[in-house]
């Protein structure tokens, strides 16, 4: 079988490696599609994500659909041939978090392809690999599985949606126009919320944002919003400090900022506009059972992610499959595959 295993940084490859039995309780996928995430090009560019750093060469992805090829002892309610999406989570279900239902904040979690644990987890960018059987979702046999392996990055911005809080009849602000800010967009729209605003540094990424449904606009300055606030909730998307500031400038007095992209851990942000506005910051990470509800709106055609593909490509060549993620200007979110 093929393995796409990263290194270091820069140094992925296309890896032969034997195919896995899958054990009690496991079941083995044939791989069909994934989606290359933010995380993946990190540990490509810089060996790391935050405090989570490569010790030792590691499978990529967390953003795939899959068929099911075996099934490992005690199995039940899946067989051979049955198509699935793959929760890359896989919590333990015994922390104080996962007993309050709060499994994002679980203290002992396995996350494919995260090297955040030592030995690291490994990812789905496999043409065979193993899952525990209670990662998978049963799809209907006429599922399209490109369409499905957005459900993950979907997932996460159905939660940053929940925690915005009700957003019925909002005027919605999405800093950062790239995969996420996209999904948080579809994801606000579909709770409800009457206008959707985008901003982006990137004339590129602000015309997409346009052609996929954004009711207005905005470059990095933000000047009208800024200058006569109306937005009741903003989703930071972009990770960036400046980003952030305008965001909070942005906001109507009782307002709720939800923090979707990674800051770094040293940034200068300007708090004095949640004293005097009131303003709600709140964080959000990964997802609970929004993964569930991303499989469901997908397959029930309540939402349509398809257009934010940009590319399909082949993992066995790795090198172009990351120059063409990391081509901002053009590529939003890259699907890959085997054959």
């Amino acid at each position: 079988m093929k393995r796409f295993v990263i290194h270091g940084a820069g140094r992925v490859v296309s890896e032969n490696a034997p195919s896995p039995v899958p054990q009690a309780g496991q079941v083995k996928l044939d791989f069909a599609f994934g989606g290359v995430c933010g995380s993946d090009l990190h540990y490509f560019q810089h060996g790391r994500v935050g405090d989570s750093v490569l010790r030792a060469p590691m499978v990529l992805g967390h953003e795939f659909s899959a068929t099911v090829a075996m099934l490992g002892e005690g199995v039940e309610g899946l067989a051979p041939g049955d198509k699935v999406a793959v929760n890359p989570a896989l919590p333990c279900q015994r922390c104080d978090y996962c007993e309050r239902g709060l499994s994002n904040l679980c203290t002992d979690v396995s996350f494919m392809g995260s090297a955040a644990r030592f030995p690291h987890c490994d990812g789905g960018f496999s043409s065979k690999l193993v899952v525990e059987a209670r990662q998978c979702i049963k799809l209907p046999a006429d599922a399209d599985l490109r369409h499905v392996a957005m459900a993950e990055p979907y997932a996460v911005a159905l939660h940053a949606a929940k925690m915005a809080g009700d957003l019925r009849g909002a005027t919605v602000l999405v800093t950062g126009a790239g995969v996420i800010g996209q999904m948080c967009a579809t994801a606000a729209r579909a709770a409800g919320a009457e206008r959707i605003f985008m901003s982006d540094i990137s004339p590129q990424a602000l015309a997409r944002a346009k052609a996929l449904g954004a009711d207005d606009i905005f470059d990095e300055t933000l000047a009208d919003l800024v200058d006569k606030p109306v937005c009741d909730v903003v989703f930071e998307a972009s990770g960036a400090a400046p980003a952030l500031n305008l965001a909070i400038s942005a906001i109507k007095p009782r307002g709720v900022l939800v923090q979707v992209g990674f800051l770094p851990p040293k940034s200068p942000v300007a708090l004095s506009k949640l004293l005097t506005r009131e303003i709600s910051l709140v964080g959000t990470y990964r997802f609970i059972d929004e993964f569930d509800e991303a499989v469901r709106q997908i397959v029930s055609g309540e939402v349509d992610l398809r257009p934010m593909i940009s590319a399909d490509m082949s993992l066995e060549q790795p090198e172009e499959v990351f120059a063409r993620a990391l081509d901002k200007a053009e590529a939003l979110k890259v699907m890959v595959h085997f054959e």
